[in-house]
Formats: structure tokens, C-alpha cells, sequence
């Protein structure tokens, strides 16, 4: 009986020493509170960013059960960017007119689906044009969906734009009419007519630690440095320009990579994360793939305009969620912080698995560091090396005495 409770206690130690030296491989953890169903989501506060790896690999989810046991729950994350879903609806152009100076197109719709948006495609190259979008049930009767919309074409050696999209609410007409005031005969290669529409967008708002504005007047450029507060996933950048006349400038936005420290100076990697146009007409707002950089560099090419005034800059990130699948009961830690740990492998990943449509957020406890242990260095028995010169002098000491003892006895 004794033994077999020995037997216990050993494998309750040797369960107990496995996961905590699965813990001691993480910096953090975290407390998930209330689980009470099989599937729950998961959002990640900013402090798990700021000790993971970019990609995000070192993330486990470990529980301990009532018997001490250790397990892994296995999640799947879910950031994915909101789809944009398009249906392009069918239209038919009737007639092309024009009176008092503004040409007029009329498309059919047969269908009786609504729109919101019409991309306009032009022959011409070079036009600043205001517009009007009807709409009308027998053509007889024109409501007005849209007065005074402004499209832009600019093509030069230095600059080659374009912005024909006109969007509105959705409406539902059997016949729609742009109307473009222009001295100039608008050429209409096509139309296009869709209903977008945006899923709701799993977005945060990301805190600027500060940025700084330098005019470099050699080069014509306006360089704009972002300094972000945390490291987070940031995917949306959007620049307030606090002028009132017209710009188009080309526009790359960078991250920074690395940097190494030179007899000259710093040199600085950075990688492009997008480029563009930033323009008088638009809402300046530029998405890309996402960073966790906390350093993001704008680069606007002024050319021989004067440099535009910054009046503000906002940026934002997706929300990361898990979702996990919790199968047994058991105290669960989100763990993280981990330069050596691989990406997870589980089936629900790689499986096509049925998950409920209503899934709740768990609550999460506050960070906790793990304390590492520290390596215990074997010290030597003498620290001083004055006791070991000692100890050799006294070794030699005595060999001297019992050779000298050796020597001075006469053989009889």
C-alpha cells in the first residue's frame, strides 16, 4: 500500500515538473476566465504583442486538470481583413446627350438589384469634372442621388492618376443617369455598376508615440517618422493634409527593420509596405500587409509644389482573435514569449471543423511573468587562491618531512 502511494506522489511530481518546465520555456501567461463551452474566442491585448515573436508562433494555450495532468487546448487564429463582397449588376446604355454644356449617360438596369457604387471608364486622360447621378423609374421623373461629385483623371510625365469611382447609399432604379459638366466631350469606354458591400471591421485604434515632419528641400520630399507606443499589428495608415488647394503627390509608406550603428552614424533597413497617391479628392487613407514595426517612415514626393501641411496622423491594426476548443476541464493559460518555439500544428487547422456562429469571448486574467530559474554554477571549493598555494606548500611539506625521515634511517 505504501508503495503504491509513493508511486502517487512520484507521478504526481514528475506531472507537476513537466509542465511547469513547459511554462519555464514562456515569459508570460495569462488567466482565461469563464470557460463554459467547447468554443471561445480569444482577443489579444496589446501586452502579448509586445513579448511574441512577429509571426506570432510562440502563442500556446496549456491547462492543468484536477488530476494535475497537462494538456494543450489548439486554436486557430482569426484576423482575417473584412471581405469586400462585390456583385456587379448587368446594365445596358441607352443613350449618350448632352444640353447646355452637360453630356448626359442613361444605363438600364433590367435587374432589380440596388447599387452603391459606378466606376466610370474614360477615353480621355486629362480632366477635372463634376458629376450628377439620377435615378428614375420611367425617365420621365430624375431623383437626384448625387450632385456635384468631383472625378479626376491627371496623366504627365511625372504623374499618372485616376479616381472615377463614385460611390452613394444604396438605390434601387431602373434607370440611372451621369450627368458631366465639361467643355470638353467626356468619351465613355465603359461603366461598371456594383453593390459593395464591407463586413464590419474588427479594427483598434493604434497610439502614436509621436512623429516628426522633415522637409528635405535637395531631394523635394516631405519625410513623416511614426513612432508607434507599442508593438501591435498595424495595417492602416491615414494622413490629414491641412491645406485647401489641389495635390496629387506619389506617396511610399515603409517599416523599419533593422538598424545597425556605425563610425557615421545609424544605417537604417526598411521594407515598403505600400505605395500610392496622396491626393485632395480622396480620404488619404492607405492600407497594407501588417506590420508590428513600431517605427513606420512616409515618403512624399513634392516635386517643384510647396510642401503640404500635416495636420494629423491616425493609425489602426486588426483586432488578433483565437478562437480555441476547450475539451476538458482543466485551469487554462494563454502562454506566450518564446524566441525558440515553432508554429503549433493542430487538426483544426488543417480541417474543414463546424464551429457555432455565436461564440463568446472569454475573460482574461492579468499577465504574468515567469519567473525564470537561474542556473546554479557549481563554485569551487576555494574560492581564494591563496588557501590553495597554502594546501600545496603543506602537501610539500610533509613529502619533504617523510623523505628526510627516509633518508636518515640506517639500514641495520
Amino acid at each position: 500500500m505504501r508503495q503504491k502511494q509513493n508511486k502517487t506522489i512520484l507521478l504526481f511530481l514528475l506531472v507537476t515538473t513537466a509542465f511547469y518546465a513547459q511554462m519555464q520555456n514562456y515569459d508570460a501567461k495569462i488567466e482565461l476566465k469563464n470557460i463554459t463551452d467547447t468554443w471561445h474566442n480569444i482577443v489579444l491585448p496589446d501586452t502579448v504583442f509586445a513579448n511574441t515573436q512577429d509571426h506570432l508562433s510562440d502563442i500556446r494555450i496549456y491547462g492543468i486538470t484536477p488530476k494535475k495532468d497537462t494538456i494543450e487546448a489548439p486554436y486557430i487564429f482569426n484576423y482575417t481583413p473584412p471581405e469586400l463582397k462585390t456583385k456587379t449588376v448587368d446594365y445596358k446604355l441607352l443613350n449618350a446627350s448632352t444640353k447646355d454644356g452637360t453630356y448626359y449617360f442613361t444605363l438600364k438596369v433590367p435587374s432589380k438589384d440596388p447599387i452603391n457604387h459606378i466606376k466610370l471608364d474614360f477615353e480621355n486622360t486629362n480632366f477635372d469634372w463634376k458629376t450628377l447621378v439620377q435615378g428614375s423609374h420611367d425617365q420621365k421623373n430624375w431623383f437626384t442621388i448625387y450632385n456635384d461629385y468631383r472625378i479626376v483623371a491627371i496623366k504627365n510625365k511625372q504623374t499618372s492618376y485616376s479616381f472615377t469611382d463614385i460611390n452613394f447609399s444604396a438605390a434601387e432604379y431602373t434607370y440611372f443617369r451621369v450627368g458631366i459638366k465639361s467643355d470638353e466631350e467626356p468619351i465613355l469606354n465603359r461603366a461598371t455598376l456594383e453593390l459593395q458591400q464591407k463586413a464590419t471591421e474588427n479594427i483598434t485604434n493604434r497610439k502614436l508615440k509621436s512623429y516628426t515632419v522633415v522637409e528635405d528641400k535637395k531631394s523635394k520630399k516631405t519625410i513623416i517618422n511614426i513612432s508607434l507606443t507599442k508593438k501591435a499589428p498595424t495595417h492602416q495608415v491615414t494622413i490629414n493634409i491641412n491645406n485647401d488647394f489641389d495635390y496629387y503627390r506619389p506617396i511610399k509608406i515603409e517599416e523599419l527593420l533593422d538598424s545597425v550603428k556605425t563610425q557615421k552614424g545609424y544605417l537604417y533597413d526598411y521594407n515598403t509596405l505600400s505605395v500610392g497617391t496622396l491626393s485632395s479628392i480622396e480620404n488619404n487613407t492607405f492600407t497594407f500587409d501588417n506590420t508590428f514595426s513600431k517605427k513606420i517612415r512616409i515618403t512624399i514626393l513634392n516635386f517643384d509644389n510647396q510642401p503640404l501641411k500635416i495636420k494629423n496622423i491616425t493609425a489602426k491594426g486588426y483586432k488578433y482573435l483565437l478562437t480555441a476548443r476547450f475539451t476538458e476541464p482543466a485551469t487554462y493559460y494563454l502562454t506566450y514569449g518564446n524566441k525558440d518555439a515553432y508554429g503549433p500544428s493542430y487538426d483544426i487547422a488543417q480541417l474543414n471543423i463546424k464551429m457555432p456562429k455565436d461564440i463568446k469571448n472569454l475573460s482574461l486574467g492579468n499577465p504574468v511573468y515567469i519567473t525564470k530559474k537561474e542556473t546554479q554554477i557549481q563554485e569551487p571549493l576555494f574560492k581564494n587562491k591563496l588557501w590553495l598555494w597554502v594546501i600545496m606548500g603543506l602537501i610539500m611539506a610533509i613529502i619533504g618531512w617523510f623523505s628526510y625521515k627516509m633518508l636518515s634511517t640506517k639500514p641495520e
